[in-house]
């Protein structure tokens, strides 16, 4: 179409028809910038539908990453409520009047456990966090990007906290069973000779104090982690529903 317009801008120029030149070159000059113009809307277009199969993509991701931290939640919920019920079960048992030593070395030596049982592997925000650092977020919707934004904060504060009890816990435990050994394969002087010794030979009141510290921690630990994740899961949940198909 172009070199049609040439030829004929050709042809007027050397009939000397000027006018008619004239007409011909800003129909030449629209018909550039038309197709420039199509050109670019096309560009658009792609660019668009790029977006939009990335947006796709990732939301799938996310959702699919909530719904896993909804069953892993949902689960470790319950294991920490178990583990909470097992520790007032305890102190039930060490507050009435009848509660003696022999009570407390019951609980100590054959059924307390010094592990932590959690039932959560973590949250699953690797999607999230690979947008943030190569800058996608904003082909989100806002209020998603804030629901999320407000979520992962809750998760690290969670995360934090519960590292933060664990240590200590852990310390307290580690402590606590060394001085008092009991059955199990970590512990070579409790199932022997010697770990009876040093039970018949123990502080009953530094005993007592000491398994006060531990159970505190213990009971802190799981409380503090049980109620902040319960929240994550009532969060997570409004954000799928809010957010998301079922």
């Amino acid at each position: 179409m172009i070199k049609f317009f040439r030829r004929i801008r050709q042809d007027l120029l050397s009939s000397n028809k000027t006018s008619q030149y004239f007409k011909y070159a800003i129909g030449e000059i629209v018909l550039v910038v038309i197709g420039i113009l199509i050109a670019l809307q096309i560009n658009n277009w792609n660019e668009e539908n790029k977006i939009n199969k990335i947006r796709t993509l990732k939301l799938s991701q996310i959702e699919s990453d909530l719904r896993a931290d909804v069953v892993s939640l949902e689960e470790g919920i319950l294991i920490k409520e178990k583990e909470i019920a097992t520790l007032i079960n305890y102190r039930d048992r060490l507050l009435p009047s009848s509660a003696s030593i022999d009570t407390l070395d019951k609980i100590v030596y054959t059924e307390f456990l010094g592990r932590i049982r959690i039932g959560f592997s973590g949250f699953n925000n690797i999607t999230y966090n690979s947008m943030i650092q190569s800058g996608e977020l904003g082909i989100l919707s806002d209020d998603l990007v804030k629901d999320l934004s407000n979520l992962n904060i809750r998760q690290q504060n969670s995360d934090n906290n519960y590292n933060d009890h664990s240590e200590i816990y852990l310390k307290q435990s580690q402590s606590f069973e060394a001085n008092y050994p009991v059955k199990g394969k970590t512990h070579i002087l409790g199932g022997g000779p010697l770990g009876d010794y040093l039970r018949k030979h123990r502080d009953d009141q530094n005993f007592i104090v000491a398994f006060n510290e531990v159970y505190i921690a213990k009971r802190l630990m799981y409380s503090q982690n049980l109620a902040q994740h319960k929240n994550i899961l009532e969060l997570t949940k409004a954000i799928l529903k809010n957010h998301f198909t079922e």
